[in-house]
């Protein structure tokens, strides 16, 4: 099978070696174990559904499952209010209401406050109590699917407003997870809401996260795409098999729904796309019965386990299933007019970059180029003896793109003197990488609301390498986050150029509208302004307008425009 021996093992893919990691696989137990033991009562699942949500209450329904030993009644404490529940010997399944009054909402970084309840549940029999939290927001989200002339939007509404999704591709912050700490959780989610982020997609190689990485993005407003952990290979479709797929995501379902900040559960990364596009059926000399048998082993896993398990754990408001991302290749046109997209005529397919003004999808879920680290990572990669140099064993070692240099080099010298100093080489490949994922930002921003969501890959890294991320494995900005941050602004100020034509944008993400005057003025290298003009614009609320056309009059002198 394509990608070896690692289908067979439920643990994270990337660790068997992927185009930006090692190939560093582990064997072990890296959580605490646990021995549970009780007497007459287990409380075995305590969640919530948001019944109803308006300006003046929300009706919130808590939902507990509770294994008892014996015929019994149990007091239930919570927000100052008791509560008694008779249980029979056996599972007992129940809810309990709760009103909440004037509810204040929850909302995504940058449109407004992420208001967390806190509710503490003591569920008392005898002498025997039982203590859980539970921490969430209220809001909804919904997963908008509509047709129009050109193909289906695909973005997601929170609070019923439609929201643009700015963020990045996530993938596990070491090739050994144990030794990530609560202070690299928040210091990775930190720097993802200082550059204005508001998603975040877990990516289907790695790892389901630890409980504290979530815990940040419901505090922090960052959305999460979940993907379950099944990634560019076709995996075995045998009944032991499935009974894990099974059991593996009835576990994580149950362990994440509480969370807040849960916008998406995905089925897989590329994998859909894999076997329409990538050939892997001619290349592996698989007969016709062989193929129908892979695919429908695919179609099991996700198309009826994982979204059956979906039906059964979650409230419908809660249950937004997409079975792979993307949902078409990038190679076909109807990619650019449905679902989402991972684009990779840029870097694959050695397109340049101003294509990313051009093929434009309705959600970009995928897309990017590579840069060096910082300067202060590269260090830390080699000894005070070692010299500095782009061809040392040591950098080419911590590049496993197999074109990795060649790809950058090209599109270097289409744009820039390529440095032969190592330190100038390694700033200008950062300056590239930033230019470059630019102009793909702006373009999907300016194209809203035919585009609703741009996540690049990729935000970070698990050791020191040249790759796609904007944050290097220790954690410091690259000059794309730094582009990130402007490109992300809830207002954005965005220039197009169309032969001789200069298009001049103002994007407005804030939930209100703007008023005011914009100047202009052009001005050559030396300060020397050769044409000015002022212009009064109302821009929309959650809009793209376009407020000025310039041409090359304009730019040579004159006075003209549009």
């Amino acid at each position: 099978m394509p990608e070896g021996e690692r289908v067979f093992t439920r643990k994270a893919q990337y660790q068997y070696g992927w185009d930006w990691g090692p190939r560093l696989v582990t064997v072990a137990i890296y959580k605490p174990i646990e021995l549970i033991s009780w007497n007459n009562l287990k409380l075995n699942d305590l969640s919530y559904e948001i019944v109803k949500l308006d300006k003046n209450q929300a009706k919130v329904k808590f939902k507990f499952i509770i294994q008892s030993e014996q015929n019994t009644a149990v007091e239930i404490n919570f927000n100052q209010k008791i509560i008694t529940q008779k249980l029979t010997k056996g599972i007992n399944h129940f809810s309990i209401d709760e009103t909440i009054h004037n509810p204040k909402l929850w909302w995504p970084n940058g449109m407004g406050e992420q208001y967390l309840y806190d509710y503490q549940f003591k569920i008392k029999q005898g002498n025997e109590q039982i203590f859980k939290y539970l921490k969430f927001g209220l809001r909804t989200i919904e997963l908008v699917q509509e047709k129009d002339e050109v193909g289906s939007r695909f973005y997601f509404k929170v609070n019923r407003v439609p929201t643009y999704m700015k963020g990045a591709n996530y993938i596990p912050q070491d090739n050994f997870v144990s030794r990530v700490s609560k202070n690299d959780y928040e210091k990775l989610i930190n720097s993802s809401v200082e550059a204005n982020m508001n998603m975040i997609r877990i990516w289907g190689g790695g790892i389901y996260e630890d409980d504290y990485f979530y815990e940040l993005c419901d505090e922090k407003g960052l959305l999460v795409w979940q993907d379950f952990m099944y990634a560019c290979a076709f995996y075995p479709g045998d009944q032991d098999f499935l009974h894990n797929v099974k059991q593996e995501t009835i576990d994580q379902v149950n362990r994440l729904k509480n969370h807040t900040s849960i916008a998406l559960w995905c089925g897989n990364n590329e994998i859909d796309e894999a076997w329409k596009n990538w050939g892997y059926q001619k290349q592996m000399g698989w007969s016709k019965q062989d193929s129908l048998s892979i695919w429908k082993d695919y179609q099991t896993t996700f198309h009826h386990i994982i979204p059956n398990v979906l039906d059964s754990i979650l409230p419908k408001s809660e249950n937004r299933y997409w079975p792979s991302s993307p949902s078409i290749g990038w190679g076909r046109k109807e990619s650019l007019t449905q679902g989402d997209s991972h684009y990779w005529g840029v870097w694959w397919g050695m397109e340049p970059f101003e294509t990313y003004e051009k093929k434009v999808p309705r959600f970009a879920s995928e897309y990017g180029f590579q840069g060096m680290p910082t300067l202060k990572t590269v260090k830390s990669m080699f000894s005070e003896k070692d010299t500095l140099s782009k061809n040392s064993a040591i950098i080419l070692a911590h590049q496993k793109h197999p074109k990795g240099w060649e790809t950058i080099n090209e599109y270097m010298q289409r744009d820039y003197v390529v440095p032969t100093d190592f330190v100038q080489y390694n700033y200008v490949s950062q300056l590239l990488q930033a230019r470059g994922i630019q102009l793909a930002f702006e373009a999907h921003r300016r194209a809203k609301p035919y585009n609703m969501g741009s996540l690049y890959w990729q935000l970070n890294d698990v050791w020191p390498v040249t790759s796609w991320s904007s944050l290097d494995k220790l954690g410091n900005w690259k000059a794309l986050h730094y582009q990130v941050k402007r490109s992300f602004e809830n207002v954005l100020i965005s220039v197009e150029k169309e032969e001789n034509v200069y298009k001049i944008y103002i994007v407005n993400d804030l939930l209100k509208d703007l008023k005011g005057k914009v100047k202009f003025s052009v001005v050559d290298f030396n300060g020397n302004k050769h044409w000015t003009n002022d212009k009064d614009v109302i821009i929309l609320s959650n809009s793209s307008t376009k407020i000025m056309e310039l041409t090359d009059e304009i730019l040579k002198g004159t006075s003209s425009t549009k």
